[in-house]
Parts: C-alpha cells; structure tokens; sequence
C-alpha cells in the first residue's frame, strides 16, 4: 500500500509540478483565434464565399458584348463546294476560314439586371453563413474548453479522494497495530482505496479525451502538448445575464445570429429568381455582327492576259471560209494564301429579336418553380425564427435552473461534510464502523461531483446566453 501512494504522488507531481518540455500554455482567446483560422468548416465557408464572389462578378460581366473568334482547317474528298468561289469541284480540296463575331444584349426581360441582384444578394447570404459558422465554432471551443477544465477538476477531486482514502486506511492500520481495532475493519477501507484509485486512473483518461476533443477542433496535432489557462470560475450570487427578460434576449438573438440574416436574402434572392423567370416570357433583343474570310487551295488569280489567235470557219456564199480572229486568254496561277485571306474578307451587322410564343410552357413552368422556391426559402426563415425562439427560452431557463442546480449542490456538500465529520468522531469512539465511514465518504464524493458538474454547467448556460445576446464568448 505504500508503494501504491509513493507512485500515486509522483505521478500528482508529475501532472501538477512540472510542464513537459515544449508543452505550451493557451488561453480561450488563443484557442478561438487558432480555430477561426484553421477549422476546416470555416475554410469550407469562405471557399463557398469565393464561388458567390466569381458568382456575382459572371452576373455583372454579362451585361457586356461577348466576342468570338473561330477558324477552321480541313479537307474535302470528291465533289463539294469550293468555299473560296462557291462552286462545285470533283476534287481534293484544301480549305481554312476565318470569323470573328461579337453579340450584346439590347433588352431580355431586365433578366441581367436582376441576376445581378441575385448574385449579390447571394453572396451577402454566404457571408452572413460565414459569420454563423465562426459564431458556432467559437461557443465549441469554449464547450470543449469547459469540458477540458471540468476533466482536470474532476481529476483533482478524484486524487484528493484518494489521498483521504489513503490517509484513513493508514490511520485504520495504526489503531489495528494498536489493538484498539479489530484486523477485519481494513478491508472494507483497501477495497475503497483500490475504487479510488481507478477513480483516478479514469479521470485521467476523461482528461486525455478531452484534450484530444479540443485539438480535434483546432486542427491541432493530437501529440501535441498543451496546457490550458485556467481563469477564475466562480459562480457569483447573482448575475445580470438571468435578468434578461425573453423578449429582449429573442431580440438580441435575431440581431446576432447570421443565419437569419441569411435567410432573409436566401428570400431575397429567390424573390428575384421570380423577376428572371418572368422575364423569359418577355421579348429579347440583342444586336450582332461578324467579320469573316477564307482560303482554299483551288483558288487561282488572273496575272495577265494574252493575245491568241482563233481559226473560226464560217460559210460565205455557200463557201466554206475560215477566218483567224484575235481573243483574250487570261493567264491564271494558284492565288497565295494571305491574298485570299485579303480578297475574301466579309462582314455585317443586324439586330435579333426573338418573341417567346410557345416553348412547351417551359417558361411559365420555370416561373411556377421559382415561386416555390420563394415559398421555400420563406417558410425556413420562418422556421429557423420558430428554432431561436425556443432555443432562446430554453437558454434562458436552463441558466435558471443550473443556477439553482448548483445552490442544492452546495448545501449538498455541506450536509455531506458534516455527515463524513460525524461518521470520523463516531468510528474513533467505536460507535461506527468503516463501512459508516465509507458511505458517508462516497456521499461527500458524489456531493463534490456534483457542485462542480453544477458549476460548470452554470457557467455554460451563461454563456449560451452570451451568445445570444452577441456578446464576446470570454471566461473572465
């Protein structure tokens, strides 16, 4: 036995005394900072805030001309047109062409203008997403932060337990050695001692996985040593946070809490989505043009002209005579490539305008849709109001509650202290016997777990009101 308490002292030291080489000591503010920066749901909402950027920005381009160029290169086999002199040819032909062709929207049912909004309005609804996810990861860190502390309270309780357990199974064995106890009288302590000690041993494993929750959140090494600052957690006798009356905490609550925010431009946005869908039943106008060459290989340019002389037979008189005339015969050679490219050039303008008359009632069906999806996005704000305010009551009087929860924990540990006190002087007159004093032991253990799973819980509960008020999430 006292083997078992020189190791379980070293290793209090070890835990207690000493930091581990490297280990660092980090405070709320230091773990809410790290996790804003390297949370992966956070990085997943600012990527999700890009694409609404790149979203917006293709909305706002798309009021400008687009601008096109094409070329082409291939070969024909066996009788096609020539697209040079737009002839047929009974040969291999070699042809390239060129286009350039620009088109601006004129007017299509204000549909750019309000894909614009919509865009806009989107992209406030990803940041007020962003903003809601922080919000979230900032009250986790400081519920794993809480778990962690209440984790190496519950383990100094545990080893103090243990320490008193020791203490009186020594005392146990004094008074056996001293004849004024029976031997039998240890045992029913040993038993307890060897409990306490695997109270020990499973809070500490309760501190390890609350350590690893922690890190899990901040993306941080799980081999990695950290200790944590351990501020002043009092419950004080009152506090004004339990004084705020619901309304002006639901208030407080649809003020700092982005996901309504969001919802009300997700309805934004899908109002809009109306406008586009009614402006598909609207009339389009757009004005083009293109600019366009060509090449082929059968192409051939005239570089001179000469004379020849032409046998014509002709009858005189009923006399065959043959008469020798002079004609023109052009002198042709294949035409370059950049001549041709010159030569062929063409080019125009016009305006389109397309009327919707029947289109398989898509657009009416498309403009249905979007007013479900108004609806939609409607009735989860709604809902997502409806969720607040129960949440907010609940908040609200579950702080109550802990409150009161912790003040009978308290008077609890009183009675229970008194009671062990009583149990001790009862077993030194002989009076009691160990398993009385055990009992009373394990009631002052229980009532010690209790006030502090009490005062934890209280001081969650205050800052789940914390933040719902928008109020900075700190342990001071």
């Amino acid at each position: 036995m006292k083997i078992t308490k020189i190791i379980w002292i070293a290793s209090v030291v070890v835990l207690f005394g000493f930091k581990a080489e490297g280990q660092e000591v980090w405070t709320l503010e230091e773990c809410v900072r790290h996790a804003l920066e390297n949370n992966l749901s956070i990085k997943n909402a600012l990527l999700n805030e890009q694409m609404a950027v790149l979203s917006k920005n293709q909305a706002g381009h798309n009021r400008y001309p687009s601008l096109n160029a094409t070329t082409n290169f291939g070969n024909n086999f066996g009788r096609t047109i020539d697209p040079a002199t737009n002839q047929f040819r009974s040969q291999n032909l070699t042809f390239n062409s060129w286009s350039l062709n620009f088109n601006m929207p004129i007017f299509n049912g204000f549909a750019i203008s309000n894909r614009i909004k919509q865009a806009r309005a989107e992209l406030k609804a990803s940041q007020y997403d962003t903003k809601q996810t922080k919000d979230d990861i900032q009250l986790n860190v400081v519920t794993f932060y809480l778990n962690v502390l209440f984790a190496e309270d519950n383990l100094e309780n545990a080893n103090n337990q243990l320490e008193i357990s020791t203490r009186q199974l020594e005392r146990m064995n004094a008074m056996i050695r001293a004849g004024a106890a029976p031997a039998s009288e240890r045992y029913d302590l040993e038993v307890q001692v060897a409990m306490d000690e695997e109270r020990v041993v499973q809070a500490e494993n309760a501190v390890e996985q609350s350590l690893i929750e922690l890190k899990n959140l901040l993306q941080l090494d799980p081999t990695k040593e950290i200790e944590l600052d351990r501020p002043e957690l009092e419950v004080p006798d009152s506090d004004p946070l339990l004084a705020v009356d619901f309304q002006t905490l639901y208030n407080n609550a649809l003020e700092s809490q982005s996901m309504v925010r969001s919802s009300e431009r997700q309805i934004e946005a899908a109002r809009l989505g109306e406008e586009i869908a009614s402006g598909g039943m609207l009339p389009s106008v757009s004005f083009g043009g293109s600019i366009s060459t060509n090449y082929s290989n059968r192409a051939q340019r005239i570089t001179d002209i000469e004379i020849v002389q032409q046998n014509l037979p002709v009858a005189v008189n009923g006399v065959p005579v043959v008469l020798t005339l002079p004609s023109e015969m052009p002198v042709l050679e294949d035409n370059p490539y950049f001549s041709q490219l010159d030569e062929n050039f063409g080019y125009g303008v016009g305006i389109t305008v397309s009327i919707p008359i029947y289109n398989n009632l898509s657009n009416r069906i498309n403009y249905q849709r979007a007013r479900l999806n108004t609806i939609q996005a409607e009735n989860a704000s709604e809902q997502i109001k409806q969720n607040l305010r129960t949440s907010v009551s609940e908040a609200r009087a579950n702080a109550r509650a802990a409150l009161q929860a912790y003040r009978a924990a308290e008077r609890s540990l009183e009675a229970s202290q008194i009671a062990l006190d009583n149990a001790e002087r009862k077993l030194e007159a002989g009076t009691a016997t160990t398993f009385d004093l055990i009992n009373s032991q394990n009631l002052l253990n229980n009532s010690r777990n209790n006030l502090l799973q009490a005062q934890y819980d209280f001081i969650f509960k205050l800052k789940v009101i914390d933040y719902y008020l928008g109020n900075p999430l700190t342990l001071d």
